[in-house]
């Protein structure tokens, strides 16, 4: 009886399957061509990529003007040789740095020298997805 019960459920699946596909094709008639067919084992569906993650810490937390801080972190989901750019905020709005560095074994590096006083809140960008935001202050 268990094994009746796992042949119908794998019938069942097969043919759920097939109607899916069908569906997503546009045709009635392949549906009906599908189900004369025997059943086919079911296939594993792909997996979405994974959203790409910036993460970002700094080497110092408090500088003097003009000093270099160092920003390094990971980058899950992006090739190697992508490029990552330093942006920082300023007036209500992020703007880009002329810093930039690129993805080596899901790692990076960058140097950012620091010349204005004051409270520099800093994040690495690629594209759409950015790192959290990390803090340094300038005296």
């Amino acid at each position: 009886m268990t094994a009746v019960a796992k042949t119908r459920r794998f019938r069942m699946a097969a043919i759920g399957t097939a109607c899916a596909a069908a569906l997503l094709a546009g045709g009635a008639g392949a549906t009906v061509a599908a189900a004369d067919q025997p059943a086919a084992p079911a296939s594993h569906t792909a997996t979405p990529p994974h959203k790409a993650r910036i993460t970002v810490t700094s080497n110092k937390h408090s500088v003097k003007a003009k000093e270099t801080v160092r920003l390094t972190g990971s980058a899950t989901g992006l090739k190697d040789g992508e490029k990552l750019t330093v942006q920082h905020y300023k007036n209500g709005k992020w703007t880009t740095l002329h810093s930039s560095t690129t993805v080596r074994k899901h790692l990076y590096s960058s140097d950012v020298k620091l010349n204005e006083k004051g409270t520099w809140k800093l994040r690495v960008v690629h594209g759409g997805t950015h790192s959290a935001t990390t803090t340094v202050k300038v005296s």
